[in-house]
């Protein structure tokens, strides 16, 4: 029997808050049961741009700019959910911050450069054709997304109150925004993109009740 892969993408939202839970039980770290549903709203969130960015990756190259974008969303992700899981307070964020940013995009990059040229099995689920964004204006915002992405990140977090909901909520709804292309509906955009909708909600829920 085929399971439908918003089944999946749910039940490997669930295992990345069991993961965060794991490290909490650990570390006791605090803000453990934020992190743990932050965990959950980033996989179900950024599914789709890393899916886009892998599906545009192209050729294995350094002069790729599409490998580079792959590497940046791929490094984002890796860091993002490293922060959840290895929290030790906002008052620590600085120093965490570096170890944490230099680790992924290590990671990043090797996973970006070792993958080869191959299909992304789920490209058939996306309207690559028809992409969010016009081609012209679109492919200058996509490798320009990135730095300013990480900057209105910054800017936001320092302008409001400096609080572990504040940090996430930003870097998850910013950081994973306009994936590259969008579903396919086949006529029902609600089931389509379920997934994502529980992801937003989640992270909406959290940074309300955590302000």
């Amino acid at each position: 029997m085929k399971i439908h892969q918003n089944y999946i993408a749910l039940a490997s939202a669930a295992g990345f808050a069991l993961l965060v839970l794991i490290a909490n039980m650990i570390m006791q770290a605090p803000d453990g049961a934020l992190r743990i549903g932050f965990a959950a709203a980033l996989y179900l969130i950024s599914r789709d741009t890393l899916a886009g960015a892998n599906i545009a990756k192209g050729p294995r190259c350094f002069s790729n700019p599409d490998r580079w974008l792959f590497a940046i969303y791929t490094a984002l992700f890796f860091g993002s959910f490293m922060l959840l899981a290895l929290w030790r307070g906002i008052g620590a964020l600085e120093t965490q911050l570096m170890g944490t940013a230099l680790g992924a995009a290590l990671f990043g990059g090797l996973i970006a450069f070792a993958i080869a040229h191959k299909p992304h099995p789920y490209a058939h689920h996306f309207e690559l054709e028809k992409p969010h964004l016009p081609p012209r204006l679109g492919r200058i915002l996509t490798y320009a997304a990135p730095p300013l992405k990480l900057a209105a990140i910054w800017a936001l977090f320092q302008t409001f109150p400096q609080t572990p909901a504040y940090l996430f909520f930003f870097i998850i709804l910013i950081g994973f925004a306009f994936p590259r292309y969008r579903r396919k509906t086949n006529g029902n955009p609600l089931w389509a993109n379920f997934p994502t909708l529980v992801g937003y909600l989640l992270l909406t829920l959290l940074t309300a009740t955590h302000l």
